[in-house]
């Protein structure tokens, strides 16, 4: 009960038990914590309880109630284009702001679909559409999705300058670039996924562009175009994805850019990248955390454009926000310790009636930390002096969980330069 929009079929997916099967009392509170944290961790649903219809432990029927989430959410953005909020706030600066609506039908058609409409003006103009299908037979094992985006840049990072990323802005769009892409699903059974993707990118540079960077592309060409492949292996068996305290996760992708079809292209660039993440409970409210991730890459000419390393997403050392270390091999180490400073309490808005919007979880955590990282580059800039150097940080910071997921990161952190700083992340720290 309480699934409204989402199907039955979707729900009954995600349980370890099915209609008919004889469960032994003895495994029933694990099975049902299981089933429990696989609806909350399909991000439908606020709340799911599942429990005997009767208090009869020989109960032959099993009831499952649930809390459903909003799913639509048309929205004004503003998008601010830096790696992340403490780049921006250096400057403080809305010059590399656009403005927009993003257009969000989550849980489309109640088959767990997502449908997502995006449109910005302003320093980026982008326009964009993507759809996904997780579920397509009947045993909810094969999926599809597909996604295009157009965008035009007035500015556009470079090069790296004393390990910080350098800037050209005009008037005229600096690069204009299309991707198209599909990909394929298949998820065998509750804790295992594949992703199999193409891409199709085409990208056009200004001259002052191919000027400052000759390598910033395919060479001195103006038009760079490409195909490129993408395979992702995914385990996850942590208890709450987007803040987990208990479990593990682990991933293996491997990109592959250019297949040798485009023309004047002699684009042939793979790599592969690995994420370990273990979680566990120490004692009654201490946690610890652990996570790897590393990565390795055959070509050491690669197009600027496709070069990465360290500090962009989840990738980076704490305490070196302000930096971009490119390279073709990293490694990155974290480490957490944790202690529950206010477990997880939730607050009822009275005049809100709608189940939907009117509890409002929130938890906090203080946690300890230390990171260790690794860039490995051969064609080194004078000026840059973190890649081929140990990277590594201490600190202590403070949680924020809440309203659909969201988490906030206060940390101090002193990096293995000397220096120290306060920061700000929206995501788990490991």
């Amino acid at each position: 009960m309480g699934n409204n929009t989402t199907k039955k079929s979707i729900i009954l997916r995600e349980l370890l038990f099915k209609e008919g099967d004889t469960i032994k009392f003895s495994d029933w509170k694990i099975i049902k914590e299981q089933s429990t944290n696989n609806l909350i961790n399909t991000l439908l649903f606020h709340t799911a309880l599942i429990d005997f219809a009767n208090d009869s432990v020989s109960a032959k029927e099993i009831k499952i109630k649930v809390i459903e989430r909003w799913y639509f959410w048309p929205a004004p953005i503003l998008d601010i284009d830096e790696r992340n909020f403490n780049v921006w706030w250096q400057s403080k600066s809305l010059s590399r702001a656009s403005a927009g609506i993003n257009i969000t039908k989550q849980n489309f058609r109640g088959r767990m679909e997502k449908l997502k409409i995006n449109v910005m003006a302003g320093y980026n103009q982008k326009i964009g559409f993507s759809y996904d299908a997780p579920y397509l037979n009947k045993k909810k094992t094969f999926g599809y999705g597909a996604e295009a985006i157009w965008t035009l840049k007035h500015e556009v990072n470079y090069a790296i300058e004393n390990d910080i990323q350098v800037y050209l802005k005009q008037t005229i769009p600096v690069q204009k670039d299309l991707l198209t892409a599909i990909h394929f699903r298949y998820r065998p059974d509750y804790y295992v996924s594949y992703l199999l993707q193409f891409r199709f990118q085409k990208y056009y540079f200004s001259d002052s562009l191919i000027a400052k960077n000759p390598n910033y592309g395919d060479g001195n060409s103006k038009e760079f175009s490409f195909l490129s492949a993408y395979y992702k292996l995914k385990i996850d068996h942590r208890d709450f994805r987007p803040y987990p305290l208990e479990g593990y996760y682990s991933d293996f992708e491997i990109w592959k850019y250019g297949f040798g079809m485009m023309e004047n292209s002699n684009l042939n660039i793979w790599y592969a990248k690995s994420n370990y993440r273990k979680y566990w409970s120490i004692s009654n409210r201490w946690y610890a955390a652990v996570g790897f991730v590393g990565k390795v890459s055959n070509s050491t000419n690669q197009p600027y454009l496709l070069e990465d390393g360290l500090g962009y997403g989840r990738d980076f050392v704490r305490g070196y926000e302000y930096y971009v270390i490119n390279g073709r091999h990293y490694a990155v180490m974290k480490a957490n310790i944790k202690w529950s400073l206010l477990p997880q309490k939730s607050v009822k808005i009275n005049f809100i009636t709608s189940d939907k919007f009117n509890t409002i979880p929130y938890s906090f955590y203080i946690n300890l930390f230390f990171d260790a990282g690794y860039v490995s580059k051969k064609e080194i800039i004078i000026s840059n002096k973190l890649p081929n150097s140990a990277l590594y940080s201490t600190g202590i910071g403070i949680d924020f969980i809440t309203y659909y997921d969201k988490v906030a990161r206060f940390e101090f952190t002193i990096n293995g330069k000397g220096e120290s700083g306060l920061f700000l992340h929206f995501i788990a720290p490991i």
